[in-house]
C-alpha cells in the first residue's frame, strides 16, 4: 500500500492495528518509519529540525508512543535515533543510541548505525570503537565493510586487508561473505595493485554464489581493466566485460546456475548497458527480453528496457515499460526517466508541466537523497525558463545531503554556467569537489563515475576562462583520483595544447583515444591541433580514425571536410560534406561549412540552398544568418545583407536574454 503511494491509508491501517494490539512493537516501528518518510517530503522538515520541547511532528509522536508502549524494543529506539540524525539533531540521536545500547550493548544494528553517524561527523575513533565492539560478539558484512572503509580513510590499508581476511570465514550468511570478498578484491586491486589476488577473491565469492549479480559484474569489470592494462589497442574494457557477462547470462538461461535472487537481474542489465553504449540496440533489447523472462520481478530491467526504447524512438513502448517497472516497485530512477520522457515526448503532444513536476516530486518523496532526480528536475525548470525555481531545486538537493553528490553539484554548476554566472559556477563546482573528496568508494559505483564529471566541468570552466595551468591541475587531480578517464585525459591535452606544449598534448590525446576509441571529441581535438601545426597528413588520418569509430558524429565530418578544403581538395571536401550530412543530418555546421565552400567557389545558388537548409533546421543559430549574409554579399545582393545580419543579431539577443548561452564544454 505504501509503495503504491497510498500513505494515508497505510498510516490509518497501522493505527487500527495498534488500537487492537497496543504493545505490538513491529507495528509501532512500521508506523514511525512511515511517518518519518512522509515528513521528508516537507521542505521545512529539512530546514528547521524540531526539538522535543516543541510541538511534536507525526513521526516524533509515533516514536514517543512506540517507546512508551514497548520500552525494551531496541529497534524502535534505534530507528528514532536514525530519524533524529537525518534531521540534524545529532545530540538527541546520540542520547537515543545510548538508550538502545543500554538495552543491548553489542547490538550489531545499533552499533553500525551509531558508528556511521560518528563517521559522518568525523569522530572516527568513536566509530571504530562502536564497530569493533559489535564485531567482538557478532560478525556482519555491514560492520566489516564499514570498519574497513574507516581504516582505508585513515590510510591503514594493511589493517583493512587483515580485517577482510580474518572476517570472511566468520560470516555465517553466504551473501555476507560474498560482500566481504568483493570489498577485499577492490582493496587488493586499487590499493595494492594485486590483480591476481583480486581475481581469486571474486572467484571465491562466485564459488559461494555462482549466479551472484554483484560478483559476476565485478569480475567482468576487473577482467576488462586487466585487459586494458595489457592491451591498449581496441577499447577492451567493455569488450571483455561483455564477453564475461554474456557467458554468465547463457549459463543462467541453460539452467547451469539458479538465480540467487529472483528480483536481481543485474547481470542482464549490465550486459544490456554495454550493448546500448555501443549503440547495439537490437542486441540490448534481446538481452533485456531474456532478463525480464528470467527475472520478471526486477523492476530495474523494465526501466532499462524503457530507456533502450526511448533511444530508438519507440516512445510508446518506453512509456509502457516505465509503467510496468513502477507497478513492480516504485523507484526514483524510473520516475525520473518517466518525467524526462514526458518532457521530451509528451503523450498528448503538449508538455503537462504539472504532471512532470508531480513525477519529480514523487521520485524525491521515495528517495529524498537521489542526486540525479534533483539534477533532472532542476534542468527541467531551467529549460522552461524558471531559473529561480531551478536554483531552488538544486538547493533542496544540497540540503538533503544527497548520496550522489557528483550528479547534484554538476547539474547546479552547469545551471550557473548556462546563466553566464561563471564565478558562482566556479564556487559551486569547487564546493562539490571538496564534498566529494571526503568520500571514498570501495566498490564499483556509478556515483564514482559521475563524480569525475565535476573535475571535468570545473577544469573546462577554468580552461574557457583562459586559466590553462589551473585547469590542468584540476584534470590531473581528477585523473589521480578516478583513473584514466578519457574525458579527463582530453581536458588535460587541451590544456597542454593551449600552453603551446604540443608534444605533451599528443601523448595525452593518444591516451584519451586508447581509453575510449569512440570518444569522437578526442579524435577531433587532436586532429584540429595537427591541422593548426601544419601536419595535414596526420590530421587526415586522425579524422578517418574518428569517423570509423563514430560515423554519426557530425563534427568529425565537418572538421575533415574543412581540412581538405584548406588543402585545396575542393571535390574531396564536397564529398565529405555530403557524406557528413547523410550520416549526421541534424548537425547544422555541416550545411554552413558546405555553403561557405560553394560560395567561395562561386556557386552562389548551391550555397544559398545549403544555408537555407541550415536555417530551416535551426533558425536560432546566429552564425547561420551571418553566412547567409556573406552569400548574398558575394552574389551582389547588398540590400539583403543588412536585413539578414539584423535578423541574426535579434536571434542572438533573444538567446542571451533567455539564458541559453553556455561555455563550450568538450566531452
Amino acid at each position: 500500500m505504501e509503495r503504491q503511494g497510498r500513505w494515508m491509508e497505510a498510516s490509518s491501517m497501522y493505527a487500527r492495528i495498534l488500537r487492537n494490539a497496543p504493545k505490538d512493537a513491529h507495528t509501532h516501528l512500521a508506523l514511525a518509519r512511515l511517518e518519518a518518510r512522509r515528513e521528508l517530503k516537507s521542505k521545512e522538515s529539512v530546514e528547521k529540525p524540531s526539538v522535543l520541547t516543541s510541538t511534536l511532528s507525526r513521526a516524533e509522536e509515533a516514536f514517543v508512543n512506540g517507546t512508551k508502549s514497548c520500552p525494551k524494543s531496541v529497534h524502535i529506539w534505534q530507528a528514532w535515533a536514525v530519524y533524529e540524525e537525518s534531521r540534524g539533531n545529532l545530540g538527541r540521536a546520540r542520547e537515543l543510541f545510548e538508550v538502545a545500547l543500554e538495552l543491548d550493548s553489542h547490538n550489531p544494528y545499533v552499533c553500525h548505525a551509531f558508528g556511521l553517524m560518528e563517521k559522518k561527523s568525523r569522530n572516527d575513533s568513536k566509530a571504530i570503537q562502536l564497530f569493533e565492539k559489535a564485531l567482538s560478539r557478532t560478525t556482519t558484512a555491514a560492520l566489516v565493510c564499514s570498519l574497513g572503509e574507516l581504516f582505508l580513510e585513515r590510510n591503514n590499508t594493511q589493517a583493512a586487508r587483515d580485517l577482510y581476511a580474518r572476517s570472511a570465514q566468520r560470516l555465517k550468511k553466504e551473501k555476507d561473505r560474498v560482500e566481504v570478498y568483493l570489498a577485499h578484491a577492490w582493496l587488493e586491486e586499487h590499493y595494492f595493485g594485486d590483480h591476481k589476488r583480486a581475481t581469486e577473491l571474486i572467484h571465491l565469492a562466485l564459488e559461494l554464489d555462482p549466479a551472484s549479480s554483484l560478483a559476476n559484474v565485478a569480475l567482468a569489470r576487473l577482467e576488462g581493466r586487466m585487459q586494458r592494462h595489457s592491451d591498449r589497442g581496441e577499447s577492451p574494457d567493455d569488450n571483455a566485460a561483455a564477453k564475461r557477462l554474456a557467458e554468465i547470462c547463457n549459463s543462467i538461461e541453460e539452467g547451469m546456475y539458479l538465480p540467487s535472487d529472483p528480483t536481481d537481474g543485474r547481470i542482464f542489465n549490465a550486459l544490456a548497458r554495454i550493448e546500448a553504449k555501443a549503440r547495439n540496440f537490437r542486441s540490448a533489447r534481446h538481452v533485456l527480453e531474456r532478463g525480464m523472462e528470467l527475472y520478471p520481478q526486477d523492476h530495474a530491467l523494465f526501466q532499462a528496457a524503457g530507456k533502450v526504447e526511448e533511444r530508438v524512438g519507440n516512445f510508446t513502448a518506453a512509456r509502457r515499460f516505465y509503467v510496468e517497472s513502477l507497478q513492480l516497485e516504485p523507484s526514483a530512477p524510473t520516475l525520473v526517466a518517466f518525467a524526462m520522457l514526458e518532457l521530451r515526448k509528451p503523450e498528448s503532444g503538449t508538455v503537462n508541466v504539472t504532471r512532470v513536476k508531480g513525477l519529480f516530486e514523487e521520485a524525491l518523496l521515495l528517495d529524498p537523497r537521489h542526486g540525479p532526480a534533483y539534477n533532472a528536475y532542476g534542468n527541467a525548470e531551467f529549460q522552461r525558463g524558471d531559473v529561480e525555481s531551478a536554483r531552488s531545486v538544486f538547493e533542496r538537493g544540497v540540503r538533503a545531503r544527497c548520496s550522489d553528490l557528483g550528479s547534484l553539484y554538476h547539474g547546479y554548476g552547469m545551471l550557473e554556467i548556462n546563466c553566464g554566472n561563471v564565478e558562482r559556477a566556479r564556487s559551486i563546482l569547487q564546493k562539490g569537489l571538496v564534498e566529494i573528496r571526503k568520500k571514498t568508494w570501495y566498490t564499483d559505483s556509478t556515483h564514482r563515475d559521475r563524480a569525475s564529471f565535476l573535475s571535468h566541468t570545473l577544469g573546462m570552466l577554468e580552461l574557457n576562462s583562459n586559466n590553462p595551468s589551473a585547469a590542468l591541475e584540476i584534470f590531473e587531480e581528477g585523473l589521480n583520483r578516478y583513473g584514466n578517464s578519457s574525458q579527463l585525459l582530453l581536458g588535460a591535452a587541451l590544456c597542454e595544447m593551449r600552453m603551446g606544449k604540443d608534444d605533451s598534448a599528443r601523448g595525452l590525446f593518444e591516451m584519451s583515444v586508447l581509453n575510449d576509441r569512440k570518444h569522437a571529441q578526442a579524435w577531433q581535438a587532436w586532429a584540429v591541433m595537427e591541422t593548426r601545426a601544419g601536419e595535414f597528413h596526420t590530421a587526415s588520418t586522425l579524422f578517418q580514425c574518428g569517423i570509423r569509430s563514430r560515423p554519426n558524429h557530425g563534427a568529425l565530418w565537418h572538421g575533415y571536410a574543412l581540412l581538405e578544403g584548406k588543402r585545396g581538395n575542393l571535390e574531396k571536401s564536397r564529398i565529405l560534406f555530403s557524406e557528413g550530412v547523410k550520416n549526421s543530418p541534424q548537425y547544422v555546421p555541416l550545411y554552413q561549412g558546405w555553403a561557405l565552400l560553394e560560395m567561395r567557389d562561386g556557386n552562389h545558388q548551391a550555397a544559398r540552398k545549403l544555408i537555407t537548409e541550415a536555417l530551416t533546421r535551426n533558425k536560432k543559430n546566429g552564425h547561420g544568418w551571418r553566412v547567409a549574409a556573406e552569400i548574398e554579399e558575394a552574389d551582389g545582393n547588398f540590400g539583403l545583407v543588412s536585413l539578414l545580419l539584423r535578423r541574426g543579431i535579434e536571434v542572438r539577443i533573444i538567446i542571451v536574454s533567455c539564458g541559453t548561452i553556455a561555455l563550450p564544454f568538450c566531452r
